[in-house]
C-alpha cells in the first residue's frame, strides 16, 4: 500500500505558489502573494539582490498581520482597522532599534504591500497610519558609541605590531567567534595580518564606505594614489581618487606584493561583494572577523548599536576632524559621497560638533538673556560686596538714599560730624 503523506497547503510554504481561481485555496494573503512575487523566475537568480532581501526581511518582520489579512479584506472598513491595530501592535513590541525599524517600515510601505497587491489608495492610507504610529512612539534616540581617537592609534599600532612579528598574533577569528572554522589555528595568517592592515589604512584616509574599500581595483592602487568606486543609492558608480601618502603606502605595499604574487588573477585588493571573494583575494566573511577579533583584542567596546564593530563609523570622526579644520558642511558631504548636506547633518555629523554647536548657541542666547534680566542684578550685587568690604575696615557706610559715605557723616543732618576730641576750642 501506499504510503499516505500528510497534504501540505501552499501557504505553509517559504514562496507559496497560488493557482489563480484554483480549488479551495482561497484567495491568498498579502504575505503570500509577496513570497509569490519573490520566487518568480524573473527574480530567482536575483535573489540575492540586497534589494529583494530587504523586501523579504520586511514581510517577514511583519508576517503576523500580512498573513491575516488578504487585499481584499483591507477594502472593508472594519478588517482596515483591525489590520492598523495588528500593525499597530507589532510595530510597538518590537525590539528593534529605530534606524532598523525606519528600514523595514519603508519597505513595508514603499515595496511589500504594493506587491501584496495591496491597491495603491489604500498604501497611501496605511503610510499615513504607520508614520502617526511612528510618532506615538515617542523613543528616545539611540547613542551611537563611535570610535575614539585613542582607541584609533591603538588599533594601527597593534596592526603594525602584528604585521612585523607575525609570531606574537592571537586567532583574531577565535576572539570574535569562537565557534569560527578558521579558530583551530594558533595564530592568525601573516597574509590575512597584512590584508587587514591594508584595508584599515585605506579606509582611513578615505572615510570610504565597506563596499567600495573591498572593491579597489588592484591595478589602480600604486604609490601616488588609489582609485575606488561610490556606488550606493546610483545607478553609474562614481570613481573617486584618494591620495596615498607615503606612510599609508608602507603599510598597503606588502599586501599588495602578496596579491600579485599569490593571486595573479584577481581584479579587486579584497573581495567582489560583502558575501563572497569571487574575482578577490580574500573571503569577505574572514576579513570581517579578523578586523572584529582585532578590534576586540585591544579592548574596544562595539562602536555600533546591536553589537556591531565597523570602521564604518570612522566616517564620523572625519566629520568631526573636518569641522576642527573650517570645513563647511557642503564639503563634507560631497567628500563623503552623500546625495545632499542635508543626509550629512541628519545621519553623520559628529556627536561632538553638534555638541559645540548646542553649547556655543547656548552661551550666545544665555548672554542676551542675562543683559536683558540680569545686568542690573548684577551691578546690584557687585555694589553690596563693596559695601560689605567697606563696613569691614569701619570707615565708610551707607547714606539714606544710596551712595558710600565716609562713617563721621551725620545721616540725619546731612553733614560731617567731627571726629571725638576735635570739637570748636580743643586744643
Amino acid at each position: 500500500m501506499t504510503e499516505m503523506k500528510p497534504h501540505t497547503t501552499a501557504s505553509q510554504d517559504e514562496y507559496p505558489y497560488w493557482v489563480p481561481d484554483g480549488m479551495d485555496q482561497g484567495e491568498p494573503s498579502i504575505y503570500d502573494n509577496v513570497m509569490t512575487w519573490l520566487r518568480s523566475p524573473r527574480r530567482w537568480k536575483d535573489r540575492n539582490l540586497k534589494r529583494y532581501k530587504n523586501i523579504r526581511y520586511s514581510a517577514q518582520k511583519f508576517r503576523h498581520t500580512l498573513s491575516r489579512f488578504t487585499p481584499h479584506d483591507l477594502r472593508d472598513d472594519f478588517l482596515y482597522m483591525e489590520f492598523i491595530e495588528s500593525l499597530q501592535s507589532e510595530i510597538e513590541s518590537t525590539d528593534l532599534k529605530q534606524s532598523t525599524l525606519d528600514g523595514y517600515l519603508g519597505y513595508l510601505t514603499g515595496k511589500v504591500l504594493k506587491y501584496g497587491e495591496v491597491k495603491p489608495r489604500i498604501v497611501e492610507e496605511v503610510k499615513t497610519q504607520v508614520t502617526l504610529i511612528k510618532k506615538g512612539l515617542k523613543r528616545r534616540e539611540e547613542s551611537h558609541r563611535g570610535i575614539e581617537e585613542d582607541e584609533i592609534v591603538e588599533f594601527l599600532r597593534f596592526l603594525d605590531e602584528v604585521c612585523e612579528n607575525p609570531e606574537t598574533a592571537p586567532n583574531l577569528s577565535r576572539i570574535a567567534n569562537p565557534n569560527s572554522s578558521n579558530a583551530r589555528s594558533k595564530r592568525t595568517s601573516h597574509h590575512l595580518l597584512l590584508a587587514l592592515r591594508a584595508y584599515t589604512y585605506l579606509t582611513l584616509i578615505s572615510a570610504g564606505r565597506a563596499d567600495s574599500i573591498r572593491r579597489i581595483r588592484i591595478s589602480e592602487v600604486n604609490e601616488d594614489f588609489f582609485i575606488r568606486e561610490i556606488s550606493k543609492m546610483r545607478t553609474d558608480s562614481e570613481e573617486v581618487r584618494t591620495s596615498m601618502p607615503d606612510w599609508v603606502f608602507e603599510r598597503v605595499e606588502p599586501y599588495l606584493k602578496y596579491c600579485r604574487e599569490n593571486h595573479p588573477d584577481a581584479i579587486f585588493l579584497f573581495s567582489e561583494d560583502e558575501n563572497k571573494r569571487g574575482r578577490g583575494t580574500i573571503n569577505p566573511k574572514t576579513l570581517q572577523e579578523i578586523k572584529k577579533g582585532a578590534m576586540m583584542n585591544i579592548g574596544m567596546e562595539p562602536t555600533s548599536a546591536g553589537g556591531l564593530y565597523r570602521l564604518h563609523d570612522l566616517r564620523t570622526v572625519w566629520c568631526d576632524w573636518m569641522d576642527k579644520g573650517g570645513a563647511s558642511v557642503e564639503q563634507m558631504s560631497v567628500f563623503l559621497g552623500h546625495s545632499s548636506p542635508k543626509v550629512t547633518t541628519k545621519y553623520y555629523f559628529a556627536p561632538k560638533h553638534k555638541e559645540r554647536m548646542r553649547n556655543e548657541a547656548w552661551e550666545a542666547g544665555m548672554k542676551e538673556l542675562e543683559a536683558l534680566l540680569q545686568i542690573r542684578e548684577n551691578t546690584d550685587r557687585k555694589i553690596e560686596e563693596l559695601y560689605r568690604q567697606l563696613h569691614g575696615i569701619g570707615y565708610f557706610s551707607d547714606g539714606k538714599g544710596g551712595g558710600v559715605y565716609p562713617a563721621c557723616w551725620d545721616e540725619d543732618d546731612d553733614m560731617l560730624v567731627r571726629a571725638p576730641g576735635l570739637e570748636p576750642g580743643t586744643p
